[in-house]
């Protein structure tokens, strides 16, 4: 029988973390498959259209852009693609990148009685929002390239490269939704608020608009996490030239440093939470 000694020190407290981290996702594999393939096949079973529901809003999103451009109601120019084709991209690129972000809490809240009941690796939680998002990839791959054929846009080489930019927009919500994740579990505004605050960010990205060349808008776009992630995917998908190497660059970086920061900041909070919830 193992026995395990808790100590008030903190010496090596950092690296017992990161190794207890990396334990977690080594040993939670297998809770994180069976927890992703159980809400799989519950999350559809009584919705008439299933897995449809994954790309009508960006589908939806996109045509009604693509209408009121068509019609000459908004007037979008300088895109680098067909503008039909660049507005899916845009909007399936974004919507999987905000479904990342939400993933976290969900899962965390999803889960909190079992977390207050049964002893096991929490970063099987985060493997299995990692797992949904794999699957949610490959469902609007199936509808995105296609469409993108039928427009003129076969599969080449370059969409390698998309499928690295895509691993960065999945990295980047991650990281972002568990550090928020602590504070949804707490607090119910948060996962109220989001649904508020990610359309409004999506107008902020290059998403149904080509990136602008100059003023305080392509500042915020330069400060935008997501910009260089979905530019790269796309001018990858579409075949034009990218333009942002060295934002890619500082972001990739800083993503990679959010999203180890994250584990941490997971990794200490949900004791604490998971009590807080179970007294």
């Amino acid at each position: 029988m193992k026995t395990t000694f808790y100590s008030p020190q903190n010496k090596n407290l950092l690296s017992r973390l990161v190794q207890e981290i990396f334990l977690g996702f080594k040993e939670g594999r297998e809770l994180a498959y069976r927890l992703f393939i159980r809400d799989l096949k519950g999350g559809y079973k009584k919705s008439f259209l299933g897995i449809v529901w994954l790309f009508i809003p960006p589908l939806f999103t996109a045509g009604i852009w693509i209408f009121l451009n068509g019609q000459n109601v908004v007037s979008i120019q300088g895109a680098p693609m067909d503008y039909a084709a660049f507005t899916l991209c845009g909007t399936i690129l974004w919507s999987f990148f905000a479904e990342a972000l939400n993933k976290p809490i969900q899962r965390y809240q999803g889960a909190m009685s079992m977390m207050s009941k049964l002893n096991f690796p929490r970063e099987a939680l985060i493997l299995a929002s990692i797992y949904d998002q794999l699957f949610s990839l490959l469902l609007k791959l199936l509808v995105l390239v296609p469409i993108l054929w039928i427009l003129g846009y076969p599969p080449s080489g370059t969409w390698i490269f998309g499928l690295i930019g895509i691993l960065g927009l999945l990295i980047t919500g991650i990281s972002i939704g568990l550090m928020m994740a602590p504070l949804g579990l707490l607090y119910n505004d948060i996962g109220k608020a989001l649904p508020l605050i990610l359309p409004f960010a999506m107008y902020l990205s290059p998403v149904i608009y080509p990136l602008r060349e100059g003023g305080n808008f392509l500042k915020l776009q330069a400060l935008n996490p997501v910009t260089p992630f979905l530019e790269f995917s796309r001018s990858s998908l579409g075949g034009y030239s990218f333009n942002l190497s060295h934002e890619l660059i500082l972001w990739s970086g800083v993503v990679v440093f959010l999203f180890f920061f994250s584990l941490l900041l997971v990794k200490i909070a949900m004791p604490i939470i998971v009590e807080r919830n179970g007294s």
